[in-house]
């Protein structure tokens, strides 16, 4: 298995995906987790987000991790990637802080040289994906499913594209290693890298003139009510 605290992907010279949209529920007191478990960012939160940081929640549901943020940790993150036994899985992922704002989920003095110039202070230039996971340290039991991987790189995908200076995309392991393994060893970061750089083939283009529709059609098109 991998050491996570190598996780890093820098995307300088990768082709940048198109801009997209992704399937995601919005938590019932996501006011209150702008309010009270994140911040204002210190650096413009559009050109000024340089990284994504991926997570384990090490618990066993998203309701969980919620919960725990809500009455026992000052933590958060922007993203949830719920686990097979939850509802959600291979439908959504679950938006607990709004992008514009600065998630708790690193330490702010934590740092890597080889990420961003080793610049601490995380939380204001990243957003961070919380993917739930047990984190067995000691077997390994609790492994992620294919869709956890493929909803955490859509995630990716979708902030490399909306965000023009995104750039590094790391494990939190890799800027606190002393604390923290998530997303652990089991995590398939090769695989992973893999998904979030793929290249994707660029829509058809429109015709330059629309077909004329053949009578038929065109008495059809004159019963439709306009507008109503």
């Amino acid at each position: 298995m991998a050491n996570p605290e190598t996780y890093i992907l820098d995307l300088n010279g990768k082709t940048r995906p198109p801009r997209s949209s992704l399937a995601e529920t919005v938590v019932h007191d996501i006011d209150w987790f702008n309010a009270s478990r994140a911040s204002k960012r210190r650096f413009d939160p559009v050109l000024g987000i340089k990284g994504v940081v991926i997570h384990a929640t090490a618990g066993s549901t998203s309701g969980g991790a919620l919960q725990h943020w809500r009455t026992a940790a000052n933590a958060s993150a922007h993203w949830i990637v719920p686990a097979e036994r939850e509802a959600e899985h291979g439908r959504k992922v679950i938006a607990s802080v709004y992008e514009a704002r600065a998630a708790r989920h690193v330490r702010d003095d934590k740092s890597n040289r080889a990420i961003n110039g080793g610049a601490a202070l995380i939380n204001h230039w990243t957003l961070g994906i919380e993917i739930v996971n047990r984190q067995d340290l000691d077997n390994y039991t609790d492994t992620y499913s294919d869709w956890q991987v493929q909803a955490t790189a859509d995630i990716v995908r979708y902030c490399w594209a909306k965000y023009p200076n995104l750039r590094w995309v790391f494990s939190h392991a890799s800027v606190d290693p002393s604390r923290r393994a998530d997303p652990g060893r089991q995590f398939p970061w090769t695989e992973f890298a893999g998904l979030v750089t793929a290249a994707t083939a660029p829509p058809a283009p429109l015709p330059l003139v629309s077909p004329v529709p053949d009578d038929d059609e065109m008495a059809d098109d004159s019963r439709q009510p306009c507008c109503g």
